[in-house]
């Protein structure tokens, strides 16, 4: 195997062997939001967007999962700008006020770093809605570096359930003449993101095998576009990057 799925495949190792009980309570958390027919939100801004996605409108996938999106957080127009803005706070307010969300639903949110000002205000607000909030992020990094945040705390203290991605502050597994490298905290936080969203669905199913899960299918697989349409219907109003 080489250097760089050895250093992947080490921390989703540390991932399982250390963090199993926690995304077992965020599984559960997930299941009885479905079960209420609420939304699982998800946030993640920079590199940390691609694994909030991972659950979003997607072959395999629960239909009932909501993504906060914006572009100008995701590297558009410039990456310096994204990076600005995710430390600006309250920039995050007017784009979370777009969103419908009730008591019913909960919120994931995925940051490396649990100090910039985008993730712990989608923790604020989330929580003055009524959201349990389920955190991803690297807690070895959460202990050698300060909020940007005027409260002056971490996105894990706003944690209902708090997830390690068992990454380091640079979120890389190799060196290269002493600098860092291979950079693994996107992969191994969408790799959480699907373990519990399946987890969920596993929950469900035992409890009750005739609950109609809101699966979605490729679309490129006979009968998929026929069942997304479907499924979609039903929370078109209600997830505003959907229709």
């Amino acid at each position: 195997m080489n250097k760089y799925f050895e250093g992947l495949a080490s921390t989703l190792q540390k991932i399982d062997d250390t963090q199993n009980n926690q995304m077992n309570k965020a599984a559960q958390i997930l299941a009885e939001t479905v079960l209420q027919d609420g939304l699982i939100f998800t946030l993640g801004n920079g590199h940390s967007h691609s694994a909030a996605l991972e659950g979003f409108h997607r072959s395999g996938s629960l239909a009932c999962i909501s993504a906060i999106l914006d572009d100008s957080f995701n590297f558009r127009p410039t990456a310096s700008k994204a990076t600005e803005l995710e430390r600006k706070e309250g920039y995050l307010f007017p784009i979370l006020k777009k969103h419908k969300m009730t008591e019913r639903d909960c919120i994931i949110i995925i940051s490396n770093s649990g100090r910039n000002a985008a993730g712990i205000d989608g923790a604020i607000y989330a929580k003055s809605k009524g959201l349990k909030v389920i955190v991803i992020t690297a807690v070895e990094a959460h202990k050698e570096t300060k909020s940007r945040h005027s409260s002056g705390k971490m996105l894990r203290d706003f944690a209902d359930v708090l997830i390690d991605n068992c990454c380091t502050k640079q979120e890389t597994v190799l060196t290269l003449h002493g600098r860092s490298a291979g950079p693994v905290s996107s992969l191994v936080s969408g790799a959480i993101m699907n373990n519990i969203l399946f987890s969920a669905a596993e929950i469900v199913q035992e409890k009750y095998p005739d609950f109609p899960l809101p699966f979605y299918m490729s679309s490129n697989d006979d009968g998929g576009d026929e069942n997304n349409l479907k499924v979609a219907q039903k929370y078109k109003n209600r997830i505003l990057f959907l229709d």
